[in-house]
């Protein structure tokens, strides 16, 4: 009888010390965008239309996964993460899943951006994840 492993259900955290994801756009290995603004009320903010984006960050032999919000309004962006923090590659596609559809109960619908796939003299985020992800390579704190 071949056992299966039980998939664990993937719980994100709002990293409330992060306010700028500060990595090496070399570092991010997928990128999914939200194609339209959906309106949500977070924390100490009014309500407002936020953008939302799915990104893995890769770090060695550990990848994180991170859910931004880009507050248009206040103009400021808020992350979550998994409670576990940093996941090995074995494990990234299932907690990616995780974050996909974490965003997508929000309201958003995400779509690749290919963003993987440009060399890296290429690569340059836009519009308002720009102004939340810094091209400078730091540690990201979980």
């Amino acid at each position: 009888m071949i056992r299966h492993k039980q998939e664990e259900i993937v719980l994100f955290v709002q990293h409330k010390q992060l306010k700028r994801l500060n990595v090496a756009v070399e570092k991010i290995a997928h990128l999914h965008a939200a194609t339209g603004s959906v309106q949500l009320a977070f924390s100490g903010f009014p309500p407002q239309l936020c953008q939302a984006y799915l990104l893995q960050v890769v770090g060695g032999a550990k990848i994180l996964v991170v859910v931004a919000f880009y507050l248009t309004e206040s103009q400021s962006s808020i992350f979550f993460v998994p409670k576990y923090g940093e996941v090995p590659s074995s494990d990234v596609e299932n907690v990616y899943e995780e974050g996909y559809s974490f965003v997508e109960s929000m309201g958003f619908v995400l779509n690749e951006t290919d963003f993987h796939l440009l060399p890296a003299d290429k690569k340059k985020l836009t519009g308002r994840l720009c102004r939340s992800v810094k091209r400078r390579k730091t540690t990201v704190p979980t």
